[in-house]
């Protein structure tokens, strides 16, 4: 399989199926609304703690669930690490593939919610309902997507460069 296919299966294969559990969990809500309050993926974690709040603003976002820190900073990278031992040894495309499930999941959720008209909600950008995304850049009239995926996007371009050059 080639470097650009087994990226993309890659980023596929594993945000289309976290995005599609995100929104059974959630249904018509959105960042971790639907989630219990009283179980440990319900409740926010550190959001007084001055390195999570700094993750967060940096990524776009209010805050974290717990629900968040487990699938995104050991589920998806323990699947990475297994990748790296298993099937190829080049850190800099398994970065990559983590930078771009992120934000592949988060649009995914936005496109393949059933429960409501998310995607449309997204696009109206800070004139939507979409709350928990922060910054926005206009991509068209009154069309706006998430600052994010622009620097999602800019940084698994770096980091396939980097992958493609080793």
């Amino acid at each position: 399989m080639n470097f650009y296919s087994f990226f993309i299966l890659n980023v596929l294969a594993i945000a289309w199926p976290v995005a599609i559990l995100e929104i059974l969990i959630e249904k018509d809500k959105g960042w971790g609304a639907g989630h219990p309050k009283d179980k440990w993926y319900g409740k926010i974690i550190a959001q007084n703690n001055p390195v999570m709040k700094g993750l967060a603003k940096a990524i776009g976002v209010p805050y974290f669930f717990g629900y968040s820190l487990v699938m995104y900073w050991l589920i998806i990278p323990w699947i990475l690490v297994a990748e790296y031992f298993i099937l190829v040894k080049n850190v800099w495309l398994l970065v990559a593939i983590f930078i771009a499930i992120c934000f592949i999941e988060d649009f995914s959720w936005f496109v393949f919610n059933w429960y409501f008209d998310s995607l449309t909600q997204l696009l109206k950008g800070p004139n939507g309902s979409i709350w928990w995304h922060q910054k926005w850049i206009r991509i068209y009239k009154n069309k706006y997507l998430p600052a994010s995926y622009f620097s999602g996007f800019a940084l698994v371009i770096i980091f396939l460069l980097i992958a493609g050059y080793k």
